[in-house]
């Protein structure tokens, strides 16, 4: 059992590790107008527009909820609580309603981003990224992902990210939005995968957490 674990975690880093550099082929590097590689139906179809981040999307910070508000478990009419680095909890109250990028804005981790559906509540921690008129919102979340916003974070104890500096971080838009929600379906795609594989690898270890039980006193 632990080498069928030890295969299935390889066959999930394998993916991962091809995700991150098919992201990489699938937006353009710094100082280029174009990505590597290009799907054969927008092959000379013009370069990319250099823009700031501010031009593709409306980035605010979430609203601010008190601890005492936010509880451990979900029920009816209870709404996800997204903090800097996912899902807090869970509220009474929602914020925002749709699907939204959300980038992490405080502490080690800021700049990690996660895609919210449907109704949630954003808190201070976290910043809403509305995309703009022209920009798939599936395309703006695998942009935020590939441009590593930790590196724009600022402060040694406490490192964070204000709305400010993410607004002028430079980055290319591809004209066409067709194109946007091509890129966006390969790399979903290639999520789903991931999630899969990594269902797989918990029911293993699932599986040999309750061998284990049984095959010792």
């Amino acid at each position: 059992v632990d080498a069928l674990i030890a295969a299935r975690g390889r066959k999930v880093e394998a993916l991962r590790a091809h995700k991150k550099g098919l992201m990489q082929q699938l937006f353009p590097q710094e100082g280029e107008t174009q990505p590597r590689l290009r799907f054969p139906e927008f092959e000379g179809t013009g370069e990319w527009e250099g823009v700031k981040l501010q031009a593709a999307c409306t980035l605010q910070a979430g609203k601010f909820i008190a601890a005492s508000e936010i509880q451990e478990h979900g029920g009816e009419e209870l709404f996800p609580c997204y903090g800097g680095n996912g899902v807090r909890g869970y509220t009474s109250s929602f914020t925002h309603s749709g699907k939204y990028p959300l980038i992490g804005r405080q502490g080690a981790l800021c700049g990690n981003v996660k895609l919210a559906f449907g109704q949630f509540h954003a808190t201070e921690h976290a910043v809403v990224a509305s995309p703009k008129k022209g920009v798939a919102v599936d395309w703006l979340f695998y942009l935020l992902d590939h441009l590593d916003l930790n590196q724009f974070a600022t402060g040694q104890a406490q490192p964070g990210l204000s709305v400010e500096v993410l607004n002028n971080v430079i980055t290319s838009i591809p004209p066409d939005e067709v194109e946007q929600q091509r890129i966006a379906d390969c790399l979903c795609s290639l999520d789903d995968l991931i999630a899969a594989e990594d269902r797989k690898l918990d029911t293993l270890k699932t599986h040999k957490k309750g061998l284990m039980q049984q095959l010792f006193p």
